[in-house]
């Protein structure tokens, strides 16, 4: 048996199924003999950081580890922005590559270990052929427990040594966590009872953990209002304690609420510029964290209780703890009032500017949520656009998720790719601004050529909006920012794919029957105006050129 046969056997015994990449010299034999013999899945994509993010957004919607593997020298550098996205994601990911041969001056020669540490990865490097089963599972079983990206170098020059076959040990499941320390409980609940107005802000390790009934239990024992972060967006939807996510994300009621809210108990929630709006929002608060990573407290914001826990272990204390104390039970009101003056927001929650040629991006998403089967599995890229879609695109936190944590646009789609692999049975939506689906759009013939169930959703507003903003806030020119794109539909259809143009609203019509037939992959190209002008100026501009 030689080194890749035993590399592809030990993928396939330690339960990988798929694995995502592009073949080159250092991978193309043990990935050719994972699917012809062991009848694993190979999903080629078209750029090596679309196969991160690809493995990125499987293991993401799947809970398992996602496996990128590509060759080495260029193609390393460029997984670079993908994998740093997943490193700062916390996502369960391992990339498989090698060391170019081992000759002087090799044209593809690079410094894996460096690009590692770069990136934020684990490294690790097989260094003896008949080893390389134990080194996989060893890889895996650190992605598993750590929940940081791991790129492992198997070396070219190790391929083809003859070895013994082994069989490689099972990946073992993470340490659960442990109980809460019940001094810092008893702290935390004092604080809580202590407080005039608390707050329960859960994020994705909420969602995880499946903390929501434990967190709903302690709500209603404290008469609280619960919040989420964007990740665990929709996780209390249709619940009175709802008042939706926290940061510049929250509507009036929310608001004005966080202005008066003297405690925060965040669970599983880090705590991000993004949630907290600098730590702003946490000013005068008293802060209590549970997190099941210790490095979590305190990196964004200060944190004056630190309980260390699995979510829903630690809020399922709290509510025992309290139910021994017998406190006496909350009047309600609170919740209630709080309930009532958010119910007066439906409905005013913004001004349509539909018409002329263009869809309000907010139409579009509220439009679009109506068609869409239970179950849906939904990926949002990153920029102007994306405020319409976590505003008015409800989703299943445990099956939601945005490559966002580095700030680049353009994962999306590939991200999207990936979620899809790891479940058939329903569509996965991708929605994306067209600077960011331009430049992920290679991928959707990945989703082709696998018949994977992906909706890429392009709302088109034909710049890049963030910075038309800027622009025009510094009394530049907005048009600097616009691209004229070629046709998102028309590209679609010629890399093998469904596509419809929508220009009104009615046109969701046409959307509605392909989704019925199933018609996957799909791409609905959403025309909106980058001004975000009143319809009839829209539709004056139009007439003008």
């Amino acid at each position: 048996m030689k080194t890749y046969q035993l590399a592809a056997q030990a993928l396939s015994d330690l339960g990988v199924g798929t694995v995502f990449g592009l073949m080159g010299d250092a991978n193309l034999a043990y990935l050719g003999d994972f699917v012809e013999n062991h009848g694993g899945e190979f999903v080629a994509a078209v750029v090596e950081g679309g196969a991160v993010s690809m493995a990125d957004g499987y293991a993401r919607m799947t809970g398992r580890v996602g496996v990128a593997s590509v060759t080495h020298g260029p193609a390393v550098t460029n997984c670079t922005t993908a994998l740093v996205e997943a490193v700062r994601s916390r996502s369960a990911v391992l990339l498989l590559t090698g060391s170019a041969p081992d000759v002087r001056d090799h044209f593809q020669d690079f410094d894996l270990e460096g690009f590692a540490r770069l990136t934020g990865a684990e490294y690790r490097r097989v260094r003896k052929a008949d080893s390389v089963g134990a080194d996989i599972a060893e890889a895996l079983a650190r992605v598993t427990a750590t929940r940081t990206p791991l790129v492992l170098d198997l070396p070219y020059d190790l391929l083809e040594v003859t070895v013994a076959g082994e069989a490689p040990r099972a990946v073992p499941q993470p340490p659960v966590a442990g109980a809460p320390d019940p001094v810092l409980v008893d702290d935390a609940l004092a604080a809580l009872l202590g407080s005039a107005r608390p707050l329960i802000l859960a994020g994705r390790g909420a969602v995880v953990s499946e903390a929501r009934g434990d967190i709903l239990a302690l709500a209603r024992a404290l008469d609280a209002p619960v919040m989420t972060t964007l990740l665990a967006k929709d996780l209390f939807a249709g619940e009175p304690e709802n008042l939706g996510v926290h940061g510049s994300l929250s509507h009036a009621v929310a608001i004005e609420e966080l202005g008066r809210v003297d405690c925060v108990l965040a669970v599983g929630a880090a705590l991000s510029s993004f949630t907290t709006d600098n730590t702003a929002l946490l000013a005068g608060k008293f802060v209590i964290q549970i997190d099941d990573r210790s490095g979590a407290f305190g990196r964004f914001a200060p944190v004056h209780i630190p309980i260390l826990g699995d979510a829903a272990g630690v809020v399922r204390a709290l509510v025992e703890r309290l139910v021994e104390a017998e406190a006496p039970a909350p009047s309600g009101r609170r919740v209630a009032q709080l309930a009532e003056a958010a119910r007066g927001l439906e409905g005013k929650g913004y001004r349509s500017i539909s018409g002329g040629g263009t869809v309000d991006m907010r139409d579009a998403m509220a439009r679009f949520a109506e068609l869409l089967p239970t179950g849906t599995q939904v990926v949002t890229d990153v920029g102007r656009f994306s405020f319409a879609a976590w505003k008015y695109l409800p989703v299943d936190p445990a099956r939601f998720t945005v490559p966002g944590a580095f700030g680049s646009i353009g994962l999306g789609i590939a991200t999207a790719v990936g979620a899809a692999a790891g479940r058939r049975d329903v569509p996965t939506v991708c929605v994306a601004g067209d600077g960011g689906a331009m430049m992920g759009l290679v991928e959707l013939s990945t989703a082709v050529r696998h018949r994977l169930p992906l909706v890429l959703v392009v709302l088109d507003d034909h710049c890049y909006g963030a910075e038309y903003l800027k622009l025009e806030g510094l009394g530049l020119a907005p048009a600097h920012s616009e691209v004229s794109w070629p046709g998102f539909a028309e590209t679609a259809r010629a890399l093998g794919a469904r596509a419809v143009t929508v220009r009104d609203l009615e046109e969701f019509s046409q959307v509605a029957a392909l989704l019925d037939e199933c018609a996957y992959p799909l791409v609905i190209e959403v025309k909106a105006d980058p001004a975000r002008r009143r319809p009839e100026v829209v539709a004056a501009a139009g007439h003008a050129r």
